[in-house]
């Protein structure tokens, strides 16, 4: 079977620079780094991921809205975590990018075409419509009327738990947030404030997605 993949190591032994390239690509036979001459240290047919099988469940019905995000890479990336935690579906509100920006498909690999998306010009109409319809609000946001997450309640007979996450500079629009049921964050241990807005995204929806298994 013909390899999907190589890995070139430069021959120089001051270098020895390593990385992944398409078997069916044209790649270059010399290193990028120092311009060495490059061997094919390894093929192989797949990666190894794509051996994993998938736990899609639909057990839970669990939603995302993007408030004005600036960055359609950070949408990207936050497209195929979506995927991971098995989102049922995102609202991209005001400046948020949609899957049409060929910039999320650099970063979304394939996602922006498997998770079921919808887009509103407008995120406190979208917020509102979503709550008065029985939906429960998170708001990942820092602030005063923000506890840890950690500290998360549970309500019980809810029709979908929405996370909402704002704007990587300003944050969730203010009257979004007088709209959500509870504004959560993330404890930081260090000098930063807040996490990036994908990495943000993953810790908050692996938080609400599993919050009762992690209590058993």
């Amino acid at each position: 079977m013909p390899a999907d993949f190589i890995i070139l190591e430069c021959a120089n032994s001051n270098c020895l620079f390593r990385y992944p390239v398409s078997a069916s690509s044209k790649f270059q036979n010399y290193c990028p780094r120092c311009k060495s001459p490059v061997r094919i240290a390894l093929e192989y047919n797949e990666h190894p991921a794509n051996n994993v099988l998938s736990t899609r469940t639909n057990v839970t019905s669990f939603s995302l809205l993007l408030d004005n995000l600036r960055s359609a890479y950070n949408v990207g990336s936050i497209l195929r975590s979506a995927d991971g935690f098995n989102i049922s579906h995102i609202f991209l509100c005001g400046i948020t990018a949609t899957p049409e920006n060929p910039k999320i498909s650099k970063t979304s690999l394939g996602a922006e075409s498997t998770v079921s998306w919808s887009y509103s010009p407008n995120s406190r109409n979208t917020a509102q419509y979503l709550k008065e319809n029985g939906s429960y609000l998170y708001g990942l946001e820092t602030g005063q009327k923000s506890h840890p997450i950690y500290e998360i309640n549970k309500p019980n007979n809810i029709l979908n738990k929405v996370l909402i996450v704002g704007n990587e500079l300003a944050g969730i629009d203010p009257q979004v947030q007088e709209l959500c049921d509870e504004l959560i964050y993330i404890p930081m241990k260090g000098f930063k404030q807040s996490f990036n807005v994908t990495i943000a995204f993953g810790i908050a929806a692996f938080y609400l997605h599993y919050i009762d298994d992690l209590d058993k």
